[in-house]
């Protein structure tokens, strides 16, 4: 892949906001042909293998964007925020957030979360490449402190991500937690 043109990832150009396109340039991100300016993931391998981090792609950048992301995703939540969660998820997984908030809200009433992130890492898994979209696994990991709770507590969860071909930016389209 060639990266002289590559743009590095920027945190502020993320979700639905039409300025978080870093790489929509044909030679910054994924090739969709192996006889393009770059290599498409598995292009070597026999079937559909597209699974890794291409040449080229921003890892440091994106990890630094994610976890600032894992924070401000985590503070909307506290705040039951649903236009800070809209602009950073998918429609599928604002659906489901915005169920586990009325249930959080059912049975704590209005009173608000309170979490805070006392120890934040993350891995890019891997990344893949779809007919229409490109496909993102963040694994965080870490301490957190729920609503003044006396000790942190350790968690393991992974974040799926989508982001169109077309453009836009990368949204969270679904959170598993590990342990």
């Amino acid at each position: 892949m060639s990266t002289p043109t590559s743009q590095p990832y920027r945190p502020e150009n993320v979700g639905n906001d039409a300025s978080a396109r870093p790489w929509e340039q044909p030679a910054t991100g994924f090739s969709s042909s192996p006889g393009a300016s770059g290599s498409m993931i598995g292009s070597s391998l026999l079937g559909s293998q597209t699974w890794g981090v291409p040449a080229g792609f921003d890892t440091e950048g994106f990890i630094q964007a994610a976890k600032a992301n894992f924070i401000t995703l985590q503070a909307a939540w506290d705040k039951s925020d649903i236009t800070s969660l809209r602009a950073m998820m998918t429609d599928g997984m604002l659906s489901e957030i915005k169920t586990q908030l009325s249930e959080r809200e059912t049975h704590t009433g209005a009173q608000p979360n309170h979490t805070d992130v006392q120890a934040l890492d993350a891995r890019l898994l891997g990344i893949e490449e779809l007919a229409d979209e490109y496909l993102a696994s963040v694994e965080f990991t870490g301490m957190i402190r729920e609503n003044s709770a006396s000790t942190p507590s350790p968690f393991r969860e992974v974040w799926n991500m989508t982001k169109p071909k077309s453009g836009g930016g990368w949204l969270v389209a679904g959170v598993q937690a590990l342990q």
